[in-house]
């Protein structure tokens, strides 16, 4: 797994270029919320019709705490962007997986630390098998700066330790199923052939 970490001024923007990256994608994979800040289940979902209640969403504290950032749109790259990418040849990774890679590189760069609870919003968008963005707007409740030091490098060392719990969990079920007792399917049995009817002498 390779992460990509990048600044943006808009995170309407972001949503917008995830849904025309997966419409060019193939199979037009459809883009979906794996995990966020809060219960999935209570956010406007990704569609189009939903970019801009999703983005005001997750913008809320940004607005809050920085109105002066409306009067001078695109001025403030504020909106932190990972992109998370695993090998086109490696399994594709369920949901679960996903959203659990998102929290831990989330963890180690300070968007979103563990039982931090005034943290960044955050949402992470799977793009298709083998692809999920997180998007998050850098701003707490609480008013202050999310430490970002050497975010990138934080990431990738998240993403190698992700690369080891997969090959493990891979060579574990794999052993699981060698080792699994083959059971032999009895043939059927068959009913004995009637004898021929005797012939009478006479």
């Amino acid at each position: 797994m390779i992460p990509s970490i990048t600044r943006y001024a808009s995170t309407r923007d972001l949503l917008a270029s995830a849904q025309q990256q997966a419409r060019h994608r193939p199979g037009h994979p459809r883009v979906r919320i794996v995990a966020a800040w809060r219960p999935v289940a209570e956010l406007p979902r990704p569609g189009t019709a939903e970019l801009d209640a999703l983005a005001a969403d997750l913008d809320a504290d940004l607005l809050r705490l920085r109105p002066e950032r409306e009067r001078r749109p695109g001025r403030e790259r504020d909106v932190w962007h990972c992109t998370l990418r695993a090998h086109p040849d490696s399994p594709p990774l369920t949901d679960a997986r996903w959203a659990e890679a998102a929290r831990r590189v989330l963890a180690a760069t300070g968007i979103a630390p563990d039982g931090d609870a005034p943290a960044c919003r955050w949402i992470a968008l799977r793009v298709d098998s083998h692809e999920v963005r997180i998007i998050a707007p850098l701003a707490r409740p609480d008013g202050r700066r999310p430490d970002l030091e050497r975010d990138l490098s934080r990431a990738m060392a998240v993403c190698q330790l992700l690369d080891i719990d997969s090959r493990r969990l891979a060579a574990t079920a794999s052993a699981a199923l060698r080792a699994r007792p083959v059971r032999s399917t009895p043939s059927p049995t068959r009913e004995p052939a009637a004898a021929p009817p005797a012939h009478r002498t006479r």
